[in-house]
C-alpha cells in the first residue's frame, strides 16, 4: 500500500498502522496535528519546547497505539498524551533545577519598587511555585490549566478528561489546599526568623 485515502476514518487508519503501514500512521497524524500542536503551545507557549513535545507525542503515539482501546474519539486520547508529556516535562525540569530560563523576570525590580519590595515580590513567587509543586498531581493539573493558562471549565474538562462538575470540584480543592500549603509555608517561615 503506498498511499491512504484521507477520506478513512480514524479507527480505519488505526487498524492499517497496527497492520503495518506506515502511511495510514502519518495521514492520521496530520489529520489531528494542528489541534495537538495548538494545546502543547497554550501550555508551554514556546516554539521550540512545542515542537520537542509534539516529537515526544508522535513517539509515544506511535508506540503505544495498540493500547488505544477507542472508550474515547483518538484526538482525545492523543490529546491527553500531549497533557501528560507538558506535565512530564515540567517534573524533569523540577527535578534537574539547572534549566532555568535565562532572564527571570522575577529579579528585575518594577520602577518605583523598593529593594524592600523587590526581595518580597521574589520571595513571593519563589514560595507559591514552590506550594504549587507540592499540590497532588490531579489538583495541580487542573490549577495549571485553570489558573495558569487561563483554560476554561470547558476546555479543562475536555483535556483532563473530566466533567465540568469535576473540574470545578478538582479547582476548588486545589485552591483551598494551595492556600493551606501558603499559609503554612509563610508560618515556617515565620518561626525560623523568629528562631
Amino acid at each position: 500500500m503506498t498511499s491512504v485515502p484521507a477520506t478513512l476514518d480514524d479507527s480505519t487508519l488505526i487498524k492499517l498502522t497496527l497492520a503495518g503501514h506506515v502511511e495510514a500512521f502519518a495521514a492520521l497524524m496530520d489529520r489531528h496535528i494542528t489541534a495537538v500542536r495548538r494545546r502543547i503551545f497554550a501550555m508551554v507557549r514556546s516554539t521550540d519546547d512545542t515542537d520537542d513535545l509534539l516529537q515526544e507525542v508522535q513517539l509515544r503515539v506511535w508506540r503505544h497505539l495498540s493500547a488505544f482501546r477507542s472508550e474515547s474519539t483518538f484526538r482525545t486520547w492523543i490529546i491527553r498524551i500531549a497533557i501528560n508529556e507538558v506535565l512530564q516535562s515540567y517534573r524533569r525540569e523540577k527535578r534537574r533545577g539547572v534549566c532555568q530560563p535565562l532572564i527571570d523576570l522575577n529579579i528585575l525590580p518594577s520602577r518605583g519598587e523598593s529593594r524592600h519590595q523587590s526581595v518580597v515580590r521574589i520571595e513571593t513567587a519563589e514560595t507559591v511555585r514552590h506550594a504549587v509543586a507540592k499540590l497532588p498531581t490531579k489538583y495541580r493539573q487542573v490549577l495549571i490549566l485553570r489558573d495558569l493558562q487561563e483554560f476554561t471549565e470547558r476546555q479543562t474538562a475536555h483535556s483532563l478528561e473530566l466533567s465540568i462538575p469535576a473540574v470545578k470540584t478538582r479547582l476548588l480543592r486545589a485552591r483551598h489546599m494551595l492556600l493551606k500549603e501558603l499559609r503554612r509555608s509563610t508560618h515556617n517561615g515565620l518561626e525560623r526568623v523568629a528562631a
